[in-house]
């Protein structure tokens, strides 16, 4: 049985000469890019643009790495463009190209900005479910994944498989956010997405990731590193690993896996180039949620009275810019005097609020009986 390989090289700066190395030992191990793309071929870049952070906040997909790679694909005779859209609400994406700094190395290198949203949509299917999908997916000859290492408060991690999510447009996700409340059942949305625009290649940027409550208001972690693979559920089966994170306890991993989308046996890859350490120490935001899916419905509405975490607002970090009440799936959020105010009745804990909010103000609230119970919930 043919291994599958994933390529790791060692990066410890965003300084576009280290950039440059790491990415052509990185993709040299797989053949090089020349492996992946023809001449002429329209080549997506789709980075993580969760919300329009400053690169060093760590938030998003590094420009220096978008502009390395884009540049590379440009010396192979092909087209490169970069798409995504944002999570939450938002009127205007130029303010999201500029400070994720995509607008700079979109203008240095002649390339075009591809807008989920405004670039339409068509329909695909899986596992019975609906899901409209950017036309630029459609579009594209190759798509090159382009996800960062981050934790996440609902899905506990977000690196190759959930970034593709970022592939349906606008105010959809939000609604798959609604309608699969549940962090298994909002994962299988995930993988389906996932499947349905399977990138040709994923390029993970672990320069700097996030950990704790991810993926935006977590602390930025170093982690040195530049990952590739043609099989983003293997890469996620080994980053997790990495990290000491089983990989069947993040949902969409163990879903992925499940359906044979991808390897989830580490003996049945093949590392090669650096063979990085484990991260003993790497701080992962509570999993204890996740146990209330193994309760039966009736005990667990009684249960929620007194055990639950929920989305809170710090007072002294709230701007009230309401981009959290305009993006919210349930409209369990409205304009308030100081802060908004959240109807926790409708609130189904997606933390889409937390995730778009740039001031970092969203923290989670938690009952004490889930701080009680939370000390016997842990990542092993």
């Amino acid at each position: 049985m043919e291994k599958t390989p994933i390529s790791i090289a060692k990066c410890n700066s965003y300084a576009p000469l280290e950039i440059q190395e790491s990415l052509n030992e990185c993709l040299n191990h797989l053949g090089g890019l020349k492996s992946f793309i023809n001449k002429k071929d329209r080549v997506l870049l789709k980075p993580n643009m969760l919300r329009a952070a400053q690169p060093d906040e760590q938030v998003t997909t590094h420009p220096q790495l978008v502009e390395s790679l884009a540049g590379m694909v440009l010396e192979e005779g092909a087209i490169p463009v970069i798409g995504d859209s944002p999570g939450g609400f938002f009127q205007d994406i130029e303010k999201f190209w500029k400070s994720t700094g995509y607008h700079d190395v979109s203008k240095k290198l002649g390339i075009e900005l591809v807008n989920f949203e405004s670039a339409g949509s068509y329909i695909s299917k899986r596992s019975g479910k609906k899901y409209p999908l950017s036309q630029a997916v459609l579009d594209a000859d190759v798509i090159i994944n382009l996800p960062k290492i981050k934790t996440h408060s609902l899905t506990l991690f977000t690196c190759a498989i959930k970034n593709m999510y970022g592939t349906v447009p606008g105010f959809t996700k939000a609604d798959i956010h609604r309608k699969n409340p549940k962090p298994s059942e909002f994962a299988e949305s995930v993988v389906d997405v996932y499947a349905l625009s399977r990138p040709t290649l994923n390029l993970v940027d672990g320069v700097w990731g996030m950990e704790g409550p991810g993926p935006s208001g977590g602390d930025p972690r170093k982690l040195g590193m530049i990952l590739a693979s043609t099989d983003g559920v293997a890469l996620d089966t080994y980053i997790c690993h990495l990290l000491k994170m089983p990989p069947h306890k993040v949902p969409s991993t163990r879903i992925a896996i499940k359906q044979g989308l991808g390897e989830g046996k580490l003996e049945n890859m093949d590392i090669r180039g650096w063979n990085p350490p484990v991260v003993d120490d790497f701080k992962w935001p509570s999993n204890i949620a996740y146990s209330v899916e193994m309760i039966p419905s009736s005990l667990s509405r009684a249960i929620m009275k007194f055990w639950w975490a929920r989305p809170a607002i710090n007072p002294d970090k709230c701007k009230n810019c309401n981009i959290c009440v305009e993006s919210c799936p349930v409209q369990a959020m409205q304009h308030g005097v100081l802060v908004p105010e959240f109807n926790y009745s409708d609130c189904i804990n997606c933390l889409c609020c937390m995730e778009v909010c740039p001031h970092r103000a969203f923290y989670q609230d938690k009952s004490k009986l889930y701080n009680l119970t939370s000390r016997f919930s842990s990542s092993d």
